[in-house]
């Protein structure tokens, strides 16, 4: 558990750096470190279930965008405020550094290896966020309070 906090932690204390280089508006920056820390934690959940790299990455990216809607509906602001900050615990760095390590070596089996955990990694961060888009599209319709359609019972002036 304490391995876990101090993670958290760390992600919290990145995703806020990433916000401040972005230059996410002081109003966005709690909201979306906070999330970028949700995120990694169902990620972590996922992982404690099942170890499988994209299941856990595709699982904490639809969270992430799921939830980035709705701090975007919330704060009036666009989602990849949001959505960008909120992955960027997921990103594969070390893998990717590995795995380009392995190039420069010659290390075919590390290059090979761990190319193939950041390109599992990448592609369930990418499903999630186009499964939570999708999901947000079919549901988007269905929610008055949401739709900026004119409301029932008025016609448009021509």
């Amino acid at each position: 558990m304490i391995d876990f906090l101090i993670l958290f932690a760390a992600v919290l204390v990145g995703t806020f750096g990433f916000a401040v280089i972005f230059g996410v508006k002081p109003k966005h920056l709690a909201p979306a470190t906070v999330l970028g820390g949700l995120t990694y934690a169902v990620f972590y959940l996922v992982d404690l279930l099942t170890p499988d790299l994209f299941l856990s990455n595709l699982a904490a990216a639809f969270f992430a965008g799921v939830a980035a809607f709705g701090l975007a509906v919330y704060y009036r602001s666009p989602a990849v405020t949001f959505s960008s900050l909120a992955v960027i615990p997921l990103v594969p760095g070390a893998a990717l550094y590995s795995m380009m390590y392995g190039l420069i070596a010659g290390d075919s089996a590390r290059f090979r290896e761990q190319g193939g955990m950041a390109l599992r990694v990448g592609l369930g961060i990418a499903a999630g966020i186009v499964f939570s888009s999708t999901v947000i599209g079919l549901i988007r319709p269905h929610l008055p309070h949401l739709n900026p359609q004119k409301k029932a019972g008025t016609e448009e002036k021509k």
